[in-house]
């Protein structure tokens, strides 16, 4: 769907290199018809791209090519009717998450029109690995034959999920994941002593803005809840139908997720009690504890039917029977084990 809402113009500290290379291209006409900003989730590459779409529809941008904030131009943009900007994103009401061609063909069909105000206008979809390989293609034929004074703006986590055809005709901007210090900085000024800073990044792996969601949406209380039934279901003190039934309450993407985090945490601590790297470092302890003797082929084999599982969360897959599946064949493993 064509999203319509405020832009934050504020930008975040550890994107000023990234900032500053796209602003040297914009100063030397080298800022080509499409750029493909890459990265880590949760280290603002969506803020990046509305920032920069900001900043070149505004009047009189800083001299650092910032949006001044007052213009006209700025002021529709933070009410979010700004006539040159459009930007295209999944419909939360969809099953299946994609962004679909018909939703492409009217976004590319909108070039023929010439900007509103006169200067250029931008395109932004996000994540761009969204789109089916129908609307990947509706949009290559945009990118071959682009109107003149447009900026296409992809946004993805996945690059590997577009065409190589797509990717091959945009400029690629890589953003990466901010030095420790500097991101537990900024996240200490946004939670104001609300949450454990350096809990939290280092549950997000670093990406400021995923720490800064875990902290607002209660997700840290909703994951260890998960966990300890998972836990439950292992030991055989919890039905596993109970807790398929407890789980129904939240995103199913996000609770297939976190439950291949753990099989594939537990997996290395089997291998390796010391290892450095786990996708769920604050939770070594209880994982190393759960199932000790899960065999590794079998836990590698129930890795796989997750990341099915996964694979199914956006259609209409009944989730109280994708869980209860798992969690039987889990209650199976640990009693094996």
């Amino acid at each position: 769907m064509i999203l319509a809402e405020p832009l934050s113009l504020a930008p975040l500290p550890w994107l000023d290199a990234p900032w500053q290379s796209v602003q040297a291209a914009v100063r030397t006409d080298r800022l080509g018809h499409a750029l493909l900003i890459t990265g880590p989730a949760g280290i603002g590459k969506r803020r990046f791209a509305d920032l920069l779409a900001a900043a070149l529809l505004c009047a009189q941008p800083t001299s650092d090519g910032l949006p001044c904030g007052t213009c006209e131009d700025c002021r529709l943009l933070a009410a979010g009717s700004h006539p040159d900007l459009a930007r295209l994103v999944p419909d939360e009401d969809s099953k299946t998450r994609e962004i679909k061609a018909d939703q492409v063909r009217a976004l590319c069909g909108s070039q023929a029109m010439t900007s509103s105000r006169g200067r250029r206008a931008v395109y932004c979809i996000a994540p761009a690995e969204a789109m089916n390989t129908v609307a990947a293609n509706s949009l290559l034929k945009t990118l071959e034959e682009p109107a003149a004074a447009t900026l296409w703006l992809l946004v993805s986590e996945a690059p590997g999920g577009l065409p190589a055809t797509v990717r091959s005709r945009c400029q690629r901007l890589t953003l990466a994941v901010p030095p420790a210090e500097a991101a537990l900085r900024w996240l200490n000024e946004q939670l104001a002593g609300k949450g454990d800073g350096a809990r939290l990044l280092d549950i997000a792996h670093g990406a400021p803005l995923r720490a800064l969601e875990l902290a607002a949406e209660g997700q840290l209380e909703a994951r260890t809840r998960c966990l300890q039934g998972l836990e439950a279901v292992s030991t055989g003190s919890t039905d596993p139908l109970a807790v398929a039934q407890a789980w129904q309450s939240l995103e199913p993407g996000l609770v297939l997720d976190w439950l291949a985090g753990w099989v594939s945490d537990r997996l290395r601590l089997g291998v390796d009690p010391g290892v450095k790297h786990l996708t769920n470092p604050d939770q070594r302890r209880a994982l190393a504890s759960i199932a000790p003797g899960l065999e590794p082929r079998q836990g590698h084999h129930y890795l796989r039917q997750i990341y099915a599982a996964r694979a199914q969360a956006t259609s209409t897959v009944n989730k109280q029977l994708l869980f209860e599946s798992l969690l039987l064949r889990w209650a199976q493993l640990s009693r094996s084990a």
